[in-house]
C-alpha cells in the first residue's frame, strides 16, 4: 500500500510503513546517518539523521519515524535542522580520539566526512582532552 509525503515542498509517493529517511533517500535527498542500515532494526542512536516535521516542535530522527498516513510535511534543510546536526556532530567529536593518522579507517572515516558536510567550523569547548597514560 502506498501513501503520500511532502518533503521540502515536493509531493512523493512512498510505501506505507517506510521510514522518512528511506523516503528521502528515494528522492536522492542526502540526510547524514551513522547507525541506519536497511537490513537492521532501527536504532536511532546516532541522532544525526534529524529532520523537521510540521507541527512537531523539535527535530526528530528520520530513521525512526515511519510514514503511516498521508500529508506529512518534512523539511530537511531548515536552520533548526542544520543547527541540531551541528550540535550532534560537536557532541560526537567532543570525546572522539585524536589519533586519526593511526586509525584503522585511514582516511575513510564517516565521522570526518559527515563533519565536513554537515558540521560547524567552530567549537564551543575550549578545554584539553584527557590523554591516556600507559606509564
Amino acid at each position: 500500500m502506498m501513501t503520500f509525503l511532502v518533503v521540502n515542498d515536493v509531493l512523493i509517493q512512498v510505501k506505507k510503513g517506510s521510514s522518512i529517511l528511506q523516503a528521502c533517500t528515494s528522492m536522492e535527498i542526502e540526510i547524514p546517518r551513522f547507525c541506519f542500515h536497511n537490513k537492521l532494526l532501527i536504532a536511532g542512536n546516532c541522532r544525526i539523521c534529524l529532520v523537521e516535521i510540521e507541527k512537531i516542535p523539535k527535530p526528530v530522527a528520520s530513521c525512526a519515524i515511519p510514514v503511516l498516513s498521508s500529508g506529512i510535511r518534512v523539511y530537511t534543510e531548515t536552520p533548526l535542522v542544520r543547527k541540531a546536526r551541528e550540535s550532534v556532530l560537536e557532541f560526537l567529536l567532543l570525546n572522539h580520539p585524536l589519533d586519526c593518522p593511526i586509525c584503522d579507517q585511514g582516511g575513510e572515516c564517516d565521522l570526518q566526512e559527515q563533519t565536513l558536510l554537515f558540521g560547524s567550523d567552530k567549537s564551543r569547548f575550549f578545554y584539553k582532552k584527557k590523554k591516556k597514560c600507559f606509564f
